[in-house]
């Protein structure tokens, strides 16, 4: 998890854009404003990739100073103006993400059965299955989405053939955020052998 203030920076950097971003056709949309110099760059603005940014800044609160209390409450106020104005806009947009990132995350477990895909990157790529079940809080319960939500559930269970019960592996502070009930994928690590 990035710093209190990097988080803080891009969740205000990806809602100054968000409303082009919604206006556009465009799943991923690269941000005008760029990290400071000492921070990683910023990632292109997604409503996943939006929506973990909130999720680690929230979890971060209990070690925000006052500014940047204040400051992530600003935030926080927009970015529920945001989802009160766009709500159609938003759930379109996270549909089409939704099947991005299924596709990421089924092409990624066929790598894993078939050998192709390193241990290393499982922490990584669990990122995609996280940003499917965060995008579905966005949208309306279309047909398409009821189909991607049965196919993400035959995709868990081939998960299970491939992975062990674990810790929760992703920073501590998160464990509230993603419970097991609901991101099981986060509380399980690979077979030593893969298989």
């Amino acid at each position: 998890m990035e710093s209190i203030d990097y988080n803080l920076d891009l969740f205000e950097a990806m809602l100054d854009e968000i409303e082009d971003f919604l206006l556009s056709a465009d799943i991923f949309w690269p941000l005008a404003k760029r990290s400071k110099p000492d921070s990683p760059p910023y990632p292109r603005l997604s409503m996943g990739g939006l929506i973990m940014t909130q999720d680690e800044s929230l979890a971060q609160e209990a070690e925000m100073n006052s500014k940047q209390n204040v400051q992530h409450s600003k935030l926080q106020r927009q970015w529920n103006g945001v989802l009160t104005k766009w709500r159609s806009a938003i759930g379109r947009k996270s549909e089409r993400e939704m099947g991005m990132r299924l596709n990421l995350w089924r092409a990624y477990l066929s790598d894993l059965e078939e050998g192709r895909a390193s241990h290393f990157d499982y922490h990584r790529e669990t990122r995609n299955r996280v940003q499917f079940t965060r995008l579905l809080t966005l949208t309306a319960g279309s047909s398409k989405i009821l189909k991607m939500e049965k196919t993400i559930r035959s995709l868990d269970a081939r998960l299970l053939n491939l992975t062990i019960a674990s810790e929760f592996i992703w920073d501590d502070r998160l464990h509230e955020t993603y419970p097991e009930e609901n991101f099981g994928f986060l509380y399980r690590q690979l077979r030593e052998n893969g298989k």
